[in-house]
């Protein structure tokens, strides 16, 4: 096809450089005729110094194959400059008058003569030889040919270089695939910096293959951490299991040991009942969406923790709006206000206050959970949605406060994304701390489609 299309526009060129250098002669042979008219006007009557002008400037421009023809009142020839070639000219009257013909290697042009010096002769013919623009095509031809030959030894190899050069980020990209391995994700594919569609590839590769690491790593620390958190219990139970087996006991002493071993027993259900609360919903796309009444749900919860505030004194302000919707997982957003109100109750002093804000803000649903509690330090204010993690470890090691696993809040952002939101920590003026959750709001169509 490239073959073709060069040899197309190389034709095409060649005719319009054909039809350029024909036009160039006819331009020339009209000014030719002017001057000879003019001459004959201003010479006649005397034919002698009329023909020796023409002679002059025929000779002149002889390089052309310039001639000139006179006719009389009968269209018959009368008189004929050097140049005019051996073969016969057509007869005029089978021609169009004052006009531009083609006749065998000749470009010529007939005139009628103007004025007074049509008495002497009534038309002439102004021809020039076409060597020269047959010469100048031709020429052209031969360097289309060359150009073509080298043309066709070209293309392949010039498309050889071309499609190697191509296909060598794609190779690249292959190579670098074909090393990686889930355990080790530190390659990446190359960048070149050109901007093309293979940079734009490898950059959008490069970025998943960093949220695949960043995904892996978490997951390890996932499993390391919750085997931490196992160990100990298992091991204080095996303690407990040997040390009781280790002699004969009371019924007292059996019991004893029974009873811790089953309070161990409740920290592995909690523990294992979190992180199936994880497991679900980071597995969103396995569930079924449904409307849920966040207003319903709020309520629900703050009934449930109503009386433990009460107890540590604890003032629970609610600002909810009316019937606000948003489309997920009921279970799981339960489990989510829990979570928030636990951590608010849990760190708020005696004597504090809780806030609970539930509003619909445009397209956004958003509830915001306030305490004037100990808040949370600059420090630990990034890693308070990370699994198994605890900001004041110190403080819990002591029993002021009761301890958990550092999952609460891991399970709140894994719910929240599951259903397109974000959640966010930030410190309250002038203590304590507040957690907003922004979810999508559901179009009144999602919402009538689920009724």
């Amino acid at each position: 096809m490239v073959l073709i299309a060069v040899g197309l526009t190389l034709f095409v060129l060649r005719t319009a450089f054909r039809v350029a250098l024909l036009r160039e002669t006819d331009q020339l042979l009209r000014e030719d005729a002017t001057e000879i008219e003019l001459a004959a006007m201003a010479m006649h009557p005397d034919i002698e110094a009329i023909h020796a002008e023409i002679t002059r400037h025929t000779e002149s421009h002889r390089h052309r194959g310039l001639f000139v023809q006179l006719f009389d009142i009968n269209e018959k020839p009368i008189w004929t400059s050097r140049g005019a070639g051996k073969d016969p000219l057509p007869q005029r009257p089978h021609l169009k008058k004052n006009g531009l013909f083609s006749a065998d290697s000749y470009r010529s042009l007939d005139k009628d003569m103007e004025g007074e010096a049509a008495q002497s002769f009534h038309g002439f013919r102004v021809g020039s030889d076409l060597h020269l623009v047959e010469e100048d095509v031709r020429d052209l031809t031969w360097l289309m040919v060359a150009s073509m030959g080298i043309v066709v030894l070209l293309v392949p190899v010039g498309a050889y270089l071309v499609a190697v050069r191509a296909t060598r980020p794609v190779a690249e990209i292959i190579d670098t695939t074909l090393k990686m391995r889930p355990q080790k994700l530190e390659e990446r594919f190359p960048v070149r910096g050109t901007g093309d569609e293979l940079d734009r590839l490898s950059e959008t590769i490069n970025g998943f293959l960093d949220r695949i690491a960043k995904f892996l790593r978490s997951n390890r620390e996932f499993v390391a951490n919750a085997a931490h958190e196992l160990r100990s219990p298992l091991a204080a139970i095996g303690a407990a299991a040997e040390l009781a087996l280790s002699r004969d006991r009371s019924s007292t002493e059996y019991k004893e040991v029974l009873s811790d071993i089953s309070d161990k027993c409740e920290h592995f259900r909690v523990l294992v009942n979190q992180l199936l609360i994880i497991a679900e919903a980071e597995g969103g796309p396995a569930l079924v969406a449904e409307k849920v009444c966040l207003t319903d749900i709020v309520v629900k919860s703050l009934g449930m923790f109503r009386d433990v505030a009460e107890h540590k004194e604890i003032e629970l302000e609610a600002h909810i709006g009316r019937s606000v919707m948003v489309e997920g997982y009921s279970r799981l957003v339960q489990q989510l206000v829990n979570n928030l109100l636990d951590n608010a109750i849990k760190y708020t002093p005696e004597h504090g206050q809780i806030k609970i804000n539930l509003a619909r803000e445009w397209d956004k649903v958003i509830l915001k959970v306030e305490d004037d509690g100990v808040g949370i330090s600059s420090g630990d204010l990034p890693h308070v949605f990370d699994r198994f993690f605890r900001s004041d470890r110190s403080r819990q090691r002591e029993g002021d406060q009761p301890g958990g696993f550092g999952l609460g809040l891991s399970i709140c952002k894994a719910v929240v994304e599951s259903m397109g939101g974000t959640i966010s920590v930030g410190q309250r003026s002038p203590r304590g701390s507040v957690f907003t959750v922004r979810w999508p709001a559901p179009s009144e169509a999602v919402l009538s489609n689920k009724q």
